[in-house]
Parts: C-alpha cells; structure tokens; sequence
C-alpha cells in the first residue's frame, strides 16, 4: 500500500512540474502580446478639443501606416479576442458630464466609435472590433496630462 501511495505522489508531482506547477498557459499569449506590441506603435492622434473627428490628415497618414497593421492582424486573431479601439482624451475637462459638457469619458468613446466605424468603412471585420472610451485614465508616461498628445486613439487585442 505504501508502494502505491509514493507511486501516486511521484506521479502528480511529475505532472504538476510537466504542467508549469499546475497554470494552464493561454496558448495565445505570446501572440497577443506580440500583436499590441505592434499595436502600441501606431495609435491616431491629433484631435482636436473636446472634439471626435478623426482629423482628416492623421487618417491619410495612419491609413498608409497603421490599416496594413491592424488588417494584418485582424486577419490572424484567434478565436475568442477581438481589437480593441480605445479612445483617451487629455485630463482637461470633467470626466463625467457637468452641466453642458459631456466630459471626458462620453468624448473619449465618441473617438473609439468613429475610428471604428472608419475601420468597417474600410473593410475590416466588425465582428473583431470593439471599441471604448476610457477618457484621461491612460495617460501616456512621460507626457503631462494636459498635453494635446494624450487625445488620441490607440488599439490592443483583448479577449472577447
């Protein structure tokens, strides 16, 4: 009997270890965080206050730059992720809506939406897109706050 019971924790010990000490891995990771690697580097910027509209000249560009990118990768996504647009603002404003003004976060997702509806306008599967506005919460490091490069649009694969 005591045979048998070492024989039983050799074995579970052996497969805790084989199995990374029991975490099942996402087998997607490593693509996940390769793609918002990529991602990272080709966010839109160039909004104007308080405004949503893609600005016409950031969109030429990013549509040389960023669509061959995001198409790429849309066509690559596994099953069960999707793109994530997430539009920011800077932190001046409300966040919330304050008498006439529709704060931070309802600007910041009216962004996400019309970028979105850009990418469906250009072809890209809108059953992979989603889209959200997160307002001045993600600032990007080393940039004040208040700076006009914080209104931006930036992508990232998250799971559905």
């Amino acid at each position: 009997m005591k045979k048998i019971f070492l024989l039983l924790i050799m074995v579970s010990l052996a497969t805790l270890i084989a199995c990374g000490g029991g975490q099942v891995q996402d087998p997607n990771e490593a693509w996940v965080r390769a793609a918002n690697s990529e991602l990272s580097r080709v966010s839109i910027s160039g909004f104007a206050y308080k405004s949503s509209t893609v600005p016409a000249n950031a969109w030429t560009s990013w549509n040389q730059t960023g669509m061959p990118v995001v198409k790429k990768i849309i066509a690559e996504i596994p099953d069960g992720y999707v793109l994530q647009v997430t539009g920011h603002t800077d932190a001046s404003g409300p966040e919330l809506p304050t008498g006439n003004k529709p704060g931070n976060v309802k600007i910041s997702s009216d962004r996400a939406k019309n970028v979105h509806d850009s990418l469906v306008r250009n072809q890209v599967d809108s059953t992979k897109l989603t889209h959200r506005g997160v307002g001045s919460s993600q600032p990007i490091d080393g940039v004040d706050p208040r700076d006009d490069r914080q209104r931006r649009v930036s992508y990232r694969i998250v799971q559905q």
